[in-house]
């Protein structure tokens, strides 16, 4: 990365630690960066055991995303037909909150269960991975149509030999989307009742007033979500990048 863009990063940081140190001096219910910064230091093991928490939920929400996408571009294969049910499934799936989500689960699946945060980080992240699958799919089809025809390739054969290939830029594009989705919406169903993870603690400490808790939890999970992207994510997006090429 140019240096540049180093210190533009550097900047932005450092403007958004100054509005929070300012706000905190304005009012006494804020702690200021300082006091969440030293309460995540005590309290490392708790925030490592809440964080492993969250990741195991958000990464198994991205798996069953994963594959639901992958039988999603199996359906569409079918034809203009399938590609229009699984629009309708998605478009659905888009328009409901984590919130939403989160209630009905629990009602289905009870307090303190694990499935819970899972699941809806699935449905939310499937709507953006299933876009990017989509868009990979009509690019192989116009791309590589007319060599599947020559081959003779149709139905499961063109997808396992020419459309999957063809769409793993598109799936890795769609991926960064989706784990930051699903980052973002484990915590928000583990705040209504599933015990451990970053959303409940969250929970616990805006309930206790804890609020260097509440801020530490939440800036740690802003850090963990920002290295995930650089360090991983970007990369693969990259390399994909060279694959399309």
């Amino acid at each position: 990365m140019r240096p540049l863009r180093w210190a533009g990063y550097a900047l932005g940081i450092s403007l958004i630690l100054l509005a929070w140190y300012i706000t905190s001096l304005t009012t006494s219910l804020v702690p200021g960066p300082a006091s969440a910064a030293m309460y995540l230091v005590i309290h490392c093991s708790a925030a490592v055991h809440d964080l492993l928490l969250t990741l195991l939920d958000a990464a198994g929400g991205y798996a069953v995303a994963a594959a639901m996408s992958l039988l999603g571009l199996m359906v569409c294969e079918v034809g203009e037909l399938g590609e229009a049910a699984i629009s309708a499934i998605r478009e659905v799936l888009h328009g409901v909150t984590p919130v939403a989500w989160a209630l009905v689960l629990l009602v289905i699946f009870g307090f303190s269960s694990r499935a819970v945060p899972i699941l809806v980080s699935a449905f939310m992240s499937f709507p953006p991975l299933m876009t990017s699958m989509i868009e990979g799919l009509r690019a192989s089809r116009a791309r590589f149509g007319d060599l599947s025809e020559a081959m003779g390739l149709r139905g499961s054969r063109r997808l396992m030999y020419i459309d999957l290939p063809a769409s793993v830029p598109y799936f890795i594009a769609g991926t960064r989307t989706a784990v930051g989705v699903a980052l973002i919406s484990s915590p928000v169903a583990e705040a209504f009742g599933t015990a451990g993870g970053i959303g409940y603690g969250l929970y616990l400490y805006f309930e206790l007033h804890q609020y260097s808790a509440f801020l530490a939890w939440s800036g740690l999970l802003v850090i963990v979500m920002i290295v995930i992207d650089y360090a991983v994510l970007r990369p693969l997006e990259r390399w994909s990048s060279r694959w399309l090429e």
